[in-house]
């Protein structure tokens, strides 16, 4: 095995340890800052006006980015008086904890009031708003159904992409010079490979400014927020990052010198690392920084790897085939030895991006109806054709003949999209919230039997959702005949916070029925039932039954409501077993192969050559 190829192989395991140690680490679903509830609720209609108004959001947010805009039925604009944030527990602003918005309001007359807010989650600077209408000694309707996922702002986006090209770009052609120093030299195509690599990591500087001057560029207090951002460990890292691996890429053009090819190799490794963790750590969050900074720092190393390689090798190495004979051999040596690194590389952004999609996408509507979802899955085709393009031309790099220009250009060219599409994704709001609840937390059951004494009672409660339900009992006695008639069964309720009610039943040809109002909220309910019969003490049998959440219009399903976790567990194992497959007849053929005859040792022919001349 040669140099290139055991250094290849080296960065392959690291790449599968990475993976490996991905799905080691537990994570906690979070996505946005969604509004989780409200006081006083939207649409509510109040004796008195309030004094003061709560938005409970699904993680911290930005108060200095925060603003409450009241207006009511006149068109008359109203100012509170008091802004803060209140959370339940003592946490820092880059939390992810839920989080309060408390804003103080003025004395309110009876009229109507259109209440609209925005804000900014501190995790990513993403826009959070939306808007209540309340009526004091008015009649009012909800402002409208449970906002989706925001799409993609068209600067924000903009700037992403450019950041994500440009990165692509410095580790591609960090990359692709490192493969051309092994195989054999070449100064003036690792020169250019290197300047490729140069301004491409330029452009990722200056767009990871002007992203954060475009995400903190309104609201008040917009300064002192623009200055705690910049001077945050996850900004500070990505431009660290970026600036390391600059200066590798410079170091290396100016020439490799006896004693300093390490020290390049490890300051760009060192500098793609951080700006991988940073960049990781800018987008959406996936359960806390340690696991955002691996899961997503490896998605990020593992596609600039590959793209950024592809996009460098279309714009240096395909012409460098026109050079000669010589040129084109060399150039199909760096493609053939950088496939090892791409099918890892491939493998690596399969895995974590599917454990990154099982944390922002929630259900297959999510997936389907939302912009998140829509993006994924045209960034999801357009690495898929690249892919098979790649393969191609990983096979006929195996044969000799000339190599087709035209796939490895379209293969650059629909990564280049992928990447653009990756910067709107992390600029979109991900596929969760109130409009996608995941599956229900209890499993709705047709109806519940049991036995006490000698009668069984089966218990059923229509629609089984929280409001107006309708609950039949049939008892039968099991033996016969019967000690004695019922003549009479009362049904008690108990909600899941103990709260109880006790119903009388009555009977009609369907049994024992009762309509209950009691059933207000989702969860498991114990419902206890209980028997009278002439000449016998009363009977009670209890009873679980759970409630699934109520599917209002606003969460009904469109497509299917099924959570996506599932499925992506089971791509991901069938991805692992596709990879230990892979490498077990790797191995096989490896250990098949008949091994390369020896070289005469000129050591020991010399005694045998100088006893043949004495004699």
């Amino acid at each position: 095995m040669s140099a290139v190829h055991r250094l290849l192989a080296r960065a392959a395991l690291v790449a599968l340890a990475g993976v490996l140690a991905v799905l080691g680490v537990p994570g906690r679903a979070v996505a946005h800052a969604y509004l989780a509830s409200s006081s006083p609720s939207d649409g509510a209609v109040l004796d008195r006006a309030p004094d003061m108004l709560t938005l409970r959001l699904t993680e911290h947010v930005e108060l200095s980015a925060t603003r409450v805009d009241i207006v009511d039925g006149d068109g008359g604009r109203w100012a509170v008086t008091s802004l803060a944030l209140r959370a339940p527990e003592a946490v820092t602003a880059d939390s992810e904890s839920p989080v309060e918005i408390v804003a103080g309001l003025p004395a309110l007359p009876p009229n109507t009031y259109h209440i609209s807010w925005h804000t900014l989650s501190s995790d990513d600077l993403h826009a959070t708003s939306g808007t209540l209408v309340i009526g004091v000694q008015r009649v009012v309707g909800a402002a409208r159904a449970v906002p989706g996922p925001v799409g993609p702002g068209p600067r924000e986006s903009a700037l992403r992409a450019l950041g994500l090209l440009g990165l692509a770009v410095a580790l591609g052609g960090v990359a692709l010079a490192l493969v051309l120093h092994r195989i054999g030299p070449d100064p003036a195509l690792h020169r250019h490979l290197l300047r490729l690599s140069i301004v491409g990591g330029a452009v990722a500087l200056v767009a990871t400014p002007a992203l954060l001057l475009v995400q903190v560029s309104t609201g008040r207090g917009a300064g002192g927020l623009l200055l705690r951002q910049a001077t945050s460990g996850r900004w500070l890292m990505r431009e660290a990052g970026l600036v390391a691996l600059v200066a590798a890429a410079l170091w290396a053009r100016r020439g490799w010198r006896a004693g300093s090819g390490r020290a390049v190799i490890g300051l760009g490794v060192l500098g793609a690392g951080l700006t991988a963790a940073g960049t990781a750590l800018l987008g959406h969050p996936v359960g806390g920084a340690p696991r955002t900074a691996l899961t997503g720092g490896l998605h990020v190393l593992a596609a600039g790897a590959w793209a950024g390689s592809v996009l460098v090798a279309a714009l240096a190495l395909a012409p460098a085939l026109r050079g000669g004979p010589d040129r084109s051999r060399q150039v199909r040596l760096v493609l053939r030895a950088f496939a090892i690194l791409a099918v890892t590389c491939v493998v690596a952004l399969t895995v974590t991006g599917l454990l990154l999609t099982e944390v922002q996408v929630s259900t297959v509507d999510g997936l389907l109806t939302t912009p998140y979802g829509l993006l994924l899955l045209a960034k999801v085709a357009a690495v898929a054709a690249a892919g098979a393009l790649g393969l191609r031309t990983a096979l006929r790099l195996r044969r000799p003949g000339a190599l087709a220009v035209r796939g490895l250009l379209a293969e650059a060219v629909l990564l280049a999209l992928a990447l653009v599409l990756a910067g709107a994704l992390a600029a979109a709001g991900p596929a969760r919230g109130p409009k996608f609840p995941v599956a229900s937390r209890v499993t709705a059951v047709p109806e519940v039997s049991g036995q006490v004494a000698d009668l069984v009672d089966t218990v059923t409660i229509r629609p089984n959702r929280p409001g107006r339900n309708v609950v039949t009992i049939a008892v039968s006695n099991t033996r016969r005949p019967a000690p004695g008639p019922v003549t009479g069964v009362s049904l008690q309720l108990t909600g899941p916070d103990g709260t109880r009610k006790v119903h009388p039943v009555t009977r009609t040809q369907d049994g024992w029925t009762v309509t209950v109002d009691d059933i207000r909220s989702d969860g498991v309910w114990g419902v206890a039932v209980t028997v009278m019969r002439e000449g016998l003490s009363p009977v009670t049998d209890a009873h679980r039954w759970p409630v699934p959440p109520a599917q209002s219009r606003a969460t009904a399903a469109v497509v299917s409501a099924a959570p996506l976790r599932p499925v992506l567990n089971g791509l991901i194992g069938a991805v692992g077993v596709v990879v230990l497959v892979g490498l077990a007849l790797l191995g096989r053929r490896r250990l098949r192969r008949p091994p390369a005859p020896a070289a005469p040792d000129p050591v020991q022919e010399e005694p045998v050559l100088a006893g043949s001349r004495s004699t």
